[in-house]
């Protein structure tokens, strides 16, 4: 009996390592086939292999800059003509008075207010209008008035109280 326990004792042991074995290699293919375990493996490699990629890939701006400065400098003189040319078309516009610029100034700084005013008022309206179609009221059709308004909130004063006895 002794042998058979110790063979048995051995065979197990051999199943959990050769388990473990096949874990290990498993996990080791795994990260083989990954291509960012390396990435993960060696951060700073990678950003610094990434900066010099970058770095070498990305043309000098010099000879972009002296291009485009010479591009401007054909340029400019024939967009100075065609600016003087429209100037000299366009005629001038007589300045605005002092009132038509206040007035303009003050509609400029309320219209923006009196917008959100307008959405303000129109969300809460759609809301009550939802409200009242949601949820139903009770039979009879009567709602008791509510003590900040609102429709559906509860209110226990006393007109609520008789305008209930009476309906």
């Amino acid at each position: 009996m002794n042998d058979v326990d110790d063979i048995r004792q051995q065979m197990a042991l051999i199943r959990r390592e050769m388990h473990q074995n096949v874990s290990s290699v498993v996990s080791d293919v795994g990260d083989a086939m990954d291509w960012r375990s390396p990435l993960r493996k060696h951060p700073y490699l990678t950003i610094g292999v990434g900066l010099a990629v970058g770095y070498f890939l990305v043309p000098r701006r010099k000879s972009q800059a002296a291009q485009a400065r010479q591009a401007l400098a054909d340029v400019a003189p024939r967009l100075a003509a065609i600016a003087d040319a429209d100037r000299q078309a366009r005629p001038e516009k007589p300045p605005k008075s002092l009132g038509r610029r206040l007035a303009g100034w003050g509609i400029g700084m309320l219209w923006p207010l009196v917008g959100q005013s307008a959405q303000a008022y129109a969300a809460m309206w759609l809301e009550n209008q939802l409200k009242q179609h949601l949820t139903p009221g009770p039979p009879g059709g009567f709602t008791p008035p509510s003590s900040s308004g609102r429709p559906g909130e509860p209110y226990e004063g006393e007109p609520a109280r008789r305008a209930a006895r009476r309906g």
